[in-house]
């Protein structure tokens, strides 16, 4: 083992990787899949979906709560398990938290398998939205010649910010409001068009 390299153990499986890693990057290099929807390696590392999470310890002392692998350092001696009942569970309750704000036409919509929230639905067998009650107000921008914002199909993942701000270098959409109306757009309730 490299001085760099740590040993980590991802469902019974020895994985030998730098010390800087994530958990989600350890698990991709060793071929296992844990789920993700926010997930940009080096642009959009936030944890905002909570669909990646694991069950980990470290020398057998369990890590609080279910860490989100894709911000949580592999360290030597971790055990992280990523299909247990709990995780699954959890895993399910997020997506479900998720459409539950969501265009309800979304696990029949058109993409049909191009969509990766749909897809996960389908993985996860989520073929109803099962969280009713009130609902963020919808907003369609559709001014600008390049971009449309429909914010019935935002799931405020925040990959969109970051690859503008940090991929085009331009900045102009972050999150905005607060709490249940939390929305992604331009400062000042700007159109894209005007932003």
């Amino acid at each position: 083992m490299d001085k760099d390299n740590v040993k980590v153990t991802i469902n019974g499986m020895e994985v030998f990787v730098p010390a800087d890693y994530t958990v989600l990057m350890a698990a991709r290099e060793a071929n296992i899949d844990i789920p993700t929807l926010c997930y940009l390696k080096d642009i959009n590392e936030i944890a905002a979906c909570r669909l990646c999470v694991v069950e980990a310890d470290i020398d057998g002392r369990p890590l609080r709560n279910l860490p989100a692998s894709c911000v949580l350092k592999v360290e030597n001696g971790m055990n992280v398990r990523t299909n247990t009942t709990r995780v699954r569970e959890a895993v399910r309750t997020n997506l479900e938290l998720i459409l539950a704000n969501h265009n309800r036409e979304c696990l029949t919509c058109f993409r049909n398998g191009t969509c990766e929230l749909q897809k996960l639905c389908d993985e996860m067998g989520i073929g109803e939205i099962s969280y009713q009650g009130q609902k963020r107000k919808v907003r369609l921008d559709n001014v600008s010649s390049s971009i449309v914002r429909d914010s019935s199909k935002c799931i405020l993942c925040g990959r969109c910010i970051s690859t503008c701000k940090d991929v085009q270098g331009i900045g102009i959409l972050d999150f905005t409001k607060r709490g249940f109306e939390t929305e992604v757009a331009p400062a000042f309730d700007y159109s894209m068009a005007d932003a």
